[in-house]
């Protein structure tokens, strides 16, 4: 096999497995929502830095983590307005900034487009360096604060009223979402990104109980998902981003089916 499918099936093993890990914390913390409002400020960072003439990498990477830190400001119990209501707010913000950018691209809009869907065939060497550095700075981020995100998995209010210093690691972990998201949007595409996030967390919740085991075998059936829908795609010559889309969900149907069963002999 060419050595350029291997740089591939890897590059889409440390993107499945950096949003997986992600999506346990965004999943556990029951606001997916958060996902797909990120992916669309990465989408927005990565049209205008184009129209600005920005780097396409550092630029939706800066305004991608900037702008995802600023729904950290909305606080339960001290805010007037409910958390998921600020995420729609945002989402429609976001929606609205990446029309109007594609909108004032002139010429031909090819590229752009390609955000929506992704594709792990245009990857390069510095990509993958960027996608595995941006994954294990969350893995490291995520070890260090290992039991503030346990708390604020449990909840933000109570993480407050125990000490942790939830806004820090709340605000922290959301760049760092805009950050992961950012690095692997060109890869996966903007509308297929967040079954990656929600799908593999999601599965490992069915059938995993401790938080180790989430963590660990969502990773893996994030890294699964790109590697088999890539494989899927390049046999039968179908869109890779909704192959990988698909499977994850696969993944998802297959959890919760053996969920079922346990229950039904207990």
């Amino acid at each position: 096999m060419d050595p350029f499918f291997f740089l591939v099936m890897l590059a889409g093993a440390v993107a499945g497995a950096s949003t997986g890990l992600l999506g346990v914390y965004v999943v556990g913390m029951r606001m997916p929502f958060i996902g797909i409002c990120i992916s669309h400020s990465a989408m927005v960072g990565t049209i205008y830095s184009l129209l600005l003439g920005i780097n396409p990498v550092w630029g939706p990477v800066l305004f991608s983590a900037v702008s995802s830190m600023t729904l950290g400001v909305v606080r339960p119990g001290q805010s007037r307005i409910d958390a998921n209501v600020a995420l729609a707010i945002y989402f429609n913000l976001m929606l609205g900034l990446t029309f109007l950018g594609i909108g004032l691209i002139q010429g031909s809009r090819s590229e752009v487009l390609g955000l929506l869907w992704g594709s792990l065939l245009f990857v390069k060497k510095s990509s993958l360096v960027v996608i595995t550095m941006s994954g294990l700075v969350f893995a490291v981020f995520a070890l260090l604060f290992n039991k503030e995100l346990k708390v604020l998995l449990f909840s933000r209010t109570i993480a407050s009223a125990t000490g942790v210093h939830e806004s820090f690691v709340y605000c922290f972990f959301l760049a760092l979402c805009g950050l992961i998201l950012a690095v692997n949007l060109p890869l996966i595409g903007g509308l297929m990104i967040f079954s990656l996030i929600t799908c593999p967390a999601a599965a490992a919740y069915q059938i995993c109980t401790g938080h180790q085991s989430v963590i660990i075998a969502a990773t893996l059936f994030g890294m699964a998902s790109a590697v088999i829908g890539f494989w899927i795609s390049y046999y039968l010559n179908l869109p890779t981003g909704a192959c990988i889309v698909i499977v994850s969900a696969g993944f998802f149907a297959v959890s919760a089916l053996v969920r079922a069963l346990r229950g039904q002999r207990n």
